[in-house]
């Protein structure tokens, strides 16, 4: 027997302006399709992809047995499931103003073993002030990143295989803006393909001055938790990837329906160059799907994802 789900305390909205505003300059020289939806007054992808986060962000914590609270860095450190964010799963249903008190709702799903290596699942539901849902999201968090070989494969709650997985919207698609745009892709066409430098403060602006993880943005925290520089945020490496096709096709493009299935593979650490692609892989007249990459120019391949974009028939 186990205890799962377990449901967590919903929490609401807005993102904070600084957060939102931060985002955009935090893409450098990059980003002119994410800065033209901040300027619209409406949420960007990246910022959606991370809800689930933004619940378990601001869960209650439990007190230690002696009732003294954890460091403040170390209790934000931990909001997300499992501690390191591995994998994200989640589906944008509609577009949402930036200044929005949106409210989220979640549950954590299981935990599982593979492979010596512990991980955790939980899923949420974001709805508008309105009630309108606009984003569900599924996320996977790995409790360390090193492998214990004690561990046998184990399954607590719900097995990933049958939770629940967000999917394209298709209903959503008659909303799009920019279908015409999205149709007139061909199939092996990359996106994006620019080198991008990660910089401290690039990391310092997206993290805001009230950090929600200071690894992102304070070299002594990183030094603290065992990194070598501090290291981007699972969301802002994301973002250029999105950004490579909201430029080629418009800034709404990816906010009615889309669905994205996204991994991070390294750290993108203070310094690096990055190299973001979407590349068209199957275009149909009710969908075009990309494959996401973000590669470290002198480096190994920091993210992989897919990208599914419905469109109306």
């Amino acid at each position: 027997m186990t205890d799962f789900p377990k449901s967590l305390v919903p929490v609401t909205g807005p993102f904070l302006a600084a957060k939102v505003a931060g985002a955009g300059v935090g893409m450098g020289s990059y980003g002119d399709a994410t800065r033209a939806l901040i300027h619209a007054g409406i949420l960007q992808p990246d910022l959606v992809c991370g809800m689930t986060l933004a619940l378990l962000a601001k869960q209650p914590r439990r007190p230690k047995p002696t009732g003294e609270q954890k460091p403040t860095s170390e209790r934000k450190a931990s909001g997300v499931a499992g501690r390191v964010w591995v994998r994200e799963r989640f589906t944008m249903h509609r577009p949402i103003g930036n200044d929005d008190a949106w409210q989220v709702t979640g549950e954590s799903t299981g935990t599982y073993v593979r492979k010596g290596r512990s991980y955790s699942t939980t899923r949420s539901t974001s709805t508008t002030s309105s009630g309108e849902l606009f984003a569900t999201n599924l996320t996977t968090g790995l409790f360390s990143y090193r492998a214990d070989p004690a561990l046998a494969d184990s399954v607590q709650g719900l097995p990933i295989e049958d939770t629940p997985t967000p999917i394209p919207d298709a209903a959503a698609a008659q909303a799009n803006p920019h279908a015409e745009a999205l149709r007139a892709l061909s199939v092996g066409d990359v996106l994006g393909d620019l080198k991008v430098p990660m910089t401290l403060a690039m990391m310092a602006a997206r993290d805001t001055d009230n950090p929600d993880n200071p690894i992102h943005s304070s070299a002594e925290e990183a030094q603290k938790a065992g990194l070598a520089r501090p290291i981007a945020g699972g969301s802002h490496v994301l973002s250029f990837a999105l950004e490579a096709v909201m430029q080629k096709c418009g800034p709404e493009s990816l906010l009615h329906g889309a669905n994205i299935d996204v991994r991070w593979k390294a750290p993108t650490e203070d310094g690096t160059v990055i190299r973001p692609t979407a590349t068209v892989v199957d275009l149909r007249p009710d969908r075009v799907e990309f494959e996401l990459r973000v590669d470290l120019v002198d480096g190994p391949t920091a993210l992989v994802g897919r990208l599914v974009v419905p469109l109306a028939t």
